[in-house]
């Protein structure tokens, strides 16, 4: 190759910064399960957490949303659904639905 080439390359090279390592981390939000409680608009949902990374947020109702692919292929969480989700660090009241699992809670009658 000539030397044209050869200084493009060197230049793309510092250009490009790898951020696997930032967003491998995942500091900025923590993992949620909790129970859907109520269907609002627009695949919103009232979430209460039962497990959490943050013992503070256990019992707390959240607004959820469905993210990903949950969304794309219009996965149906209905209320009583488990669900798992995150929630960001400078939002506290919001979570994003990540997983629908499929044991259901028993229900007590």
């Amino acid at each position: 190759m000539g030397k044209v080439q050869d200084h493009k390359r060197s230049a793309k090279a510092k250009r490009q910064v790898d951020s696997t390592g930032q967003s491998a981390s995942r500091s900025d939000r923590f993992e949620i399960e909790g129970v859907v409680e109520e269907c609002l608009p627009n695949t919103m949902f009232r979430v209460k957490v039962n497990e959490s990374e943050v013992p503070q947020m256990v019992g707390h109702t959240l607004l959820g949303t469905l993210v990903g692919k949950m969304r794309l292929f219009r996965i149906r969480v209905m209320p009583g659904d488990l669900v798992k989700g995150y929630v960001s660090k400078y939002d506290l009241e919001k979570c994003k639905i990540t997983y629908r699992s499929i044991k259901s809670k028993p229900q007590l009658i």
